[in-house]
């Protein structure tokens, strides 16, 4: 239900705490051999949110999504948050590679869970000039995925009539492609 915060054992050559080898560590390994231990199919880290297929005893492969935090200030430097698909998590970045080695499963948060992440998955992939029309806050705008271009390095949602952008992550999955 809470976060679970220790200090860090795994860093990268920069000094910075390397987040997936905390977590396939803390989850996974140290437990490797132990009665009821899970086995790391695949993991990866989307920005601050590490995905994973993990198999279970009973061999069902199920998905774990886990929030994680650093604080290079204190000496419990290193917190996360664990979640099961099956509670519906509402970060759904998780990768396509992970989502197919995924069991079938009739849990109706996990379905949901599934739906989104192939859903931003294919939003990701909509080619620069794609037109979408979506409902942010309650007012419908359309906008258009535009070039690198000023401070942009990647492609970006531009609304043309507000003369704004605004954020992938900020843009609903039920979002609906116009041109």
């Amino acid at each position: 239900m809470g976060w679970t915060g220790y200090h860090a054992t795994h860093y990268k050559p920069n000094g910075t705490i390397d987040r997936k080898a905390e977590l396939d560590y803390e989850l996974f390994t140290q437990w490797a051999g132990r009665e009821n231990a899970h086995e790391l199919l695949k993991s990866t880290m989307v920005g601050s949110t590490y995905y994973a297929a993990a198999r279970s005893q009973s061999g069902n492969v199920y998905g774990l999504v886990v929030l994680t935090s650093v604080d290079s200030k204190e000496y419990f430097n290193f917190n996360y948050k664990d979640m099961s698909e099956d509670m519906g998590p509402c970060e759904d970045n998780c990768p396509v590679s992970i989502l197919n080695l995924l069991s079938p499963t009739d849990n109706e948060y996990a379905m949901d869970w599934r739906r989104r992440c192939r859903k931003r998955a294919e939003f990701a992939k909509l080619p620069v000039g794609t037109r979408i029309r979506i409902t942010y806050r309650g007012n419908p705008m359309e906008l258009v995925r535009h070039g690198p271009k000023f401070q942009f390095k990647r492609p970006f949602w531009y609304n043309p009539e507000r003369n704004t952008y605004l954020p992938a992550n900020r843009i609903p999955t039920d979002y609906e492609v116009i041109a």
